[in-house]
């Protein structure tokens, strides 16, 4: 099976608007009241309901959810009594769709809040029966997201993605005055964030003797906690181990938090300065002044 998934940029948006509208209407809960109801199967203990539904199953056939009676945003905020009665529910569910359609397997799960893919706050947990003829047989739940995750690739740059580089670095904020900004592949590398053709980050690296000056590393603000500033981060620095470096240096006024997790610590400007005297960037701070008002940070990689 070859699947292909590309994810809109707009979805998160659309999760947390949904999300808002819900929250703000708790009266018109689709999850308790109107069509969702009113399935093909509902099954039903003091505190839970169970609903499949074939017109809201999205091409899952049989399909369905457990919801709970009481208003309840998420799974976080269940009472011991609503898990026990979850359970004891999921069990007769099970017992239901083995003798009706004898799934050869199940998916379960739970989305949490706008960013884990929910969209009505409150809680639902989805039961998916699934068979060995499913044309995503074998696929769970952490296989999809992998594979949303690894559809955004990160390659080499190369002369033609300078300018996208550039424009990168002005959208993201790293720089407001494009004289200032040095990017070039010459004694540099550069790698890119891309998916289906659209660039989402950048990182790069200025090559020294035996040490390297990261640089650029930024991500678009629609695109940017999910994973690619790491993923960027890893590439360079993988590099930087291929090549031999000793370390890798970089200058950070406002994110130093985030690199300290990677395991740079702060050091003189003027560590950094000595250890990279020729990278553009070094070049450029110390020609314009601006480098006297940096952080510089320093990753060992002689352990």
């Amino acid at each position: 099976m070859k699947l292909t998934l590309e994810l809109e940029a707009t979805l998160l948006a659309r999760r947390q608007a949904e999300w808002a509208h819900w929250r703000a209407h708790p009266d018109l809960n689709p999850l308790l009241s109107g069509p969702m109801l009113s399935g093909e199967v509902s099954l039903k203990n003091d505190l839970c309901i169970y609903t499949q539904n074939a017109a809201f199953s999205d091409g899952l056939p049989y399909s369905g959810i457990i919801v709970t009676r009481r208003p309840c945003e998420t799974v976080f905020d269940l009472t011991p009594d609503e898990v026990a009665d979850t359970h004891a529910l999921l069990t007769q569910v099970r017992a239901h769709l083995d003798a009706t359609v004898q799934p050869d397997g199940y998916t379960l799960g739970w989305n949490v809040f706008p960013a884990g893919g929910a969209h009505i706050p409150h809680v639902h947990l989805h039961v998916i029966p699934r068979w060995n003829t499913d044309a995503a047989a074998g696929a769970g739940l952490r296989w999809f997201l992998k594979a949303a995750a690894q559809a955004l690739s990160i390659r080499p740059a190369v002369g033609d993605d300078l300018p996208a580089i550039r424009s990168l670095i002005l959208t993201t904020g790293l720089s407001s005055d494009p004289t200032l900004i040095t990017a070039t592949l010459a004694g540099c590398s550069y790698w890119l964030a891309v998916q289906h053709g659209q660039t989402f980050g950048c990182i790069g690296l200025e090559h020294g003797e035996g040490a390297s000056l990261l640089r650029s590393a930024c991500v678009l603000p629609d695109f940017q906690r999910r994973g690619i500033g790491a993923r960027l981060a890893d590439t360079a620095l993988g590099a930087a181990r291929g090549r031999g470096d000793r370390a890798v240096y970089l200058f950070s006024s406002h994110a130093g938090g985030y690199w300290q997790r990677l395991g740079f610590v702060q050091v003189p400007v003027t560590e950094l300065s000595a250890a990279l005297p020729n990278v553009p960037q070094v070049r450029s701070g110390l020609e314009r002044g601006w480098i006297r008002g940096e952080t510089a940070w320093k990753l060992d990689l002689s352990g």
